[in-house]
């Protein structure tokens, strides 16, 4: 609505045709799955429903949502039983088409092992006291004693504790999450910061680092040493990727075979444009003749 009006006719013009394909779909295998007499579990439907009302945004309640939306809650309810339909009607599809075996899990293992490289990263919290320029020499003292006292605390306890002091103490963000920074390679933090969470040992509290943000306290939580990765860690990743077009292909097989037995027939509206014709090949240049 936002959009000029002439530019919102293109952009419906044009994206009325994909609509239409996708609302036929939907319309083939909603007759299709209940022609399977199968209905979902009026748990699930209520289940689905709870978690709709759920989601609504503070400012909207769920009565103003089905009055925007054109719906009644018994409508609304009816819609929410045909995409589960639906979506057990395509489940039940795809599980009946075979799966990768091992064999060839791992043969696409032995051909592309070099994808499945990773390289080497560490998980790490800390602990930043900020220092401040103006505050001069006194000011970065003052910061480096703190911190020394909170790595004091920390050694005795033998690290326990770091997320609670990362809350109260830390000035970074990642404070509210115990100080946690989550995964990172190499080359993502500052120079002194990388140097010391990969030099240190999982669940210690290393030495107090200066960086030009200030006075870190770093406890690397998970360490990844990098290289090729065991096909037991990637088989379930290899098999999407087999899995995936397969999947893909077989149920826009099955759509067309659904489509083809309904004799779907489109409109001339909704006919896709065709692709812009290529453009024509420039003669080739040539030099005039003198007189």
């Amino acid at each position: 609505e936002a959009m000029p009006a002439e530019q919102r006719a293109t952009a419906i013009k044009q994206a009325t045709p994909q609509m239409a394909e996708e609302l036929i779909a939907r319309a083939l295998l909603l007759k299709a799955a209940k022609a399977t007499e199968k209905k979902p579990a009026a748990e699930e439907i209520t289940k689905t429903l709870n978690e709709v009302k759920g989601s609504m945004p503070p400012t909207m309640t769920f009565a103003n949502y089905l009055k925007s939306a054109g719906h009644t809650e018994a409508s609304f309810t009816s819609e929410i039983e045909d995409e589960l339909l639906i979506s057990e009607h395509v489940r039940t599809r795809i599980s009946a088409i075979p799966k990768a075996d091992d064999k060839a899990i791992a043969e696409f293992y032995e051909k592309n092992k070099e994808s499945f490289t990773t390289k080497e990263s560490v998980n790490a919290s800390h602990i930043l006291l900020k220092t401040d320029t103006n505050a001069g020499e006194k000011g970065s003292a003052e910061k480096l004693a703190a911190i020394q006292k909170l790595r004091t605390e920390l050694i005795a306890a033998k690290g326990e504790g770091f997320d609670k002091l990362a809350k109260e103490n830390s000035d970074c963000p990642s404070s509210a999450r115990g100080g946690d920074l989550g995964n990172f390679g190499r080359g993502q933090m500052v120079p002194e910061f990388e140097k010391a969470a990969f030099s240190q040992k999982v669940g210690a509290v290393g030495e107090v680092v200066k960086t030009n943000f200030g006075y870190h306290l770093i406890k690397v939580t998970a360490r990844s040493e990098g290289g090729i990765q065991p096909l037991e860690r990637v088989k379930e990743q290899i098999s999407q990727q087999l899995d995936g077009p397969k999947q893909q292909d077989a149920m826009r097989d099955y759509i067309k075979s659904l489509e083809d037995e309904a004799k779907v027939v489109r409109s001339s509206k909704l006919t896709p444009p065709a692709p812009p014709a290529p453009p024509a090949t420039a003669p080739p240049e040539t030099t005039p003749k003198k007189d």
